[in-house]
C-alpha cells in the first residue's frame, strides 16, 4: 500500500487491528515477514511498518538533505499517522529506524505513547558521522567487486543465524532463505539508494555533554535493546542513554549481534508488549 506524505509516497504494510497503535519505519522489512515487529500484531497492536523515502518502493531520493534525513524520515512517521487518523502511537525501530525514534522523542513527543529501539545507539559524538558500514555501501556505486563482497557479507550475517538456530529445523530453513534474500537485496539496491548518508542520529548535538542534556529532557517510556558483539555499531562506540532518559529500561545480550531482534525474537516480541501494554495504559490515564 502506497500513503503520500510532504512530497513523497511511502510504501507501508498494515498487520492487526484496533486503536493501540504501533509504527516501525525502516530500510527494509523482513524479506520473510517473521518475528519483531509483525508479530506485536498477535499480541493485540494494529502494526504499521512504514519504508524509509529513498529505498525499496518508496519515493527515491535523488538530493542531499545533509544532516537532516533522520529528520524527513521522522517528519514523514509523523505525517502518516496524521493521514492515517493516528493520533497517538508507540514507535519501535531498529538501527537507522531506531535513530528515527530518537529524532520522533524531539520533533513529536506530544504523539508518542513510548519508544523502543533495537541497536539505537546513538553514536558517542566523539565518532565520525560517516560511519564504516556506511562508508562501505556508498563505495559500492562505482565497484562492482565491492558490491558482491558486501552482499556476501549480507548472506553470512544470516547464514550465522542458520548455524545458531541448527536444532530447530525451521528456524534453520527460514534463515538459509533469509540469506538469499538479503543477498539480492544487497545486490539490487540502486545508486541513489546506496548514495545515502544520513550521518549519526541527533548531529545537531554535538558533544556529549549536549546529548546528555538533551537526553534528558525526553518524557515519553522508553525501552532499548543492545547486543554486547554489535560490530555495526559496538558500545565502545554508543553513548548510552538510560543515566539521563527518566525511567527508561535496557537491556543488553551478551552474545547478540547488531540484529538483537533475530538472535532473541520470542523475549523481544514478549519485552515489546509488556512494555506497550504499559505505557498505553499510561497515556490513557494522563
Amino acid at each position: 500500500m502506497i500513503q503520500h506524505v510532504n512530497d513523497a509516497d511511502l510504501y507501508y504494510e498494515e498487520y492487526g487491528q484496533g486503536d493501540r497503535y504501533i509504527l516501525a519505519s525502516m530500510q527494509i522489512f523482513d524479506p520473510n515477514g517473521k518475528g519483531w515487529p509483525f508479530d506485536l500484531a498477535d499480541e493485540g497492536f494494529h502494526v504499521f511498518l512504514i519504508q524509509m523515502r529513498g529505498y525499496g518502493q518508496s519515493t527515491h531520493i535523488y538530493k542531499n538533505y545533509n544532516n537532516n534525513w533522520y529528520d524527513v524520515w521522522a517528519d514523514d512517521v509523523w505525517e502518516f499517522a496524521r493521514a492515517q487518523n493516528i493520533s497517538h502511537f508507540l514507535y519501535t525501530g531498529q538501527s537507522d529506524g531506531a535513530a528515527i525514534g530518537w529524532h520522533l522523542c524531539f520533533r513529536h513527543p506530544e504523539v508518542l505513547v513510548g519508544f523502543a529501539g533495537l541497536a539505537p545507539g546513538p553514536h558517542s559524538r566523539e565518532n565520525l558521522f560517516v560511519t564504516p558500514p556506511r562508508q562501505r555501501s556508498m563505495e559500492t556505486i562505482s565497484d562492482p567487486a565491492a558490491r558482491e563482497q558486501l552482499a556476501q557479507y549480507q548472506r553470512q550475517l544470516m547464514l550465522q543465524f542458520a548455524r545458531k538456530f541448527a536444532d530447530k529445523p525451521e528456524l534453520r530453513e527460514e534463515f538459509i532463505d533469509k540469506a538469499e534474500k538479503k543477498y539480492q537485496w544487497e545486490l539490487d539496491k540502486t545508486p541513489d539508494e546506496r548514495r545515502i548518508n544520513p550521518g549519526i542520529a541527533l548531529s545537531q548535538y554535538r558533544t556529549d555533554e549536549e546529548l546528555k542534556k538533551a537526553l534528558g529532557t525526553i518524557r515519553c517510556p522508553v525501552l532499548l535493546f543492545y547486543g554486547m558483539r554489535d560490530a555495526m555499531l559496538p558500545l565502545s562506540r554508543t553513548f548510552l542513554p538510560t543515566a539521563y532518559i527518566p525511567g527508561a529500561k535496557a537491556i543488553f545480550y551478551q552474545d547478540a549481534s547488531h540484529f538483537v531482534h533475530y538472535a532473541y525474537r520470542d523475549d523481544i516480541r514478549e519485552e515489546i508488549s509488556r512494555f506497550a501494554n504499559k505505557a498505553f495504559e499510561k497515556y490513557s490515564k494522563e
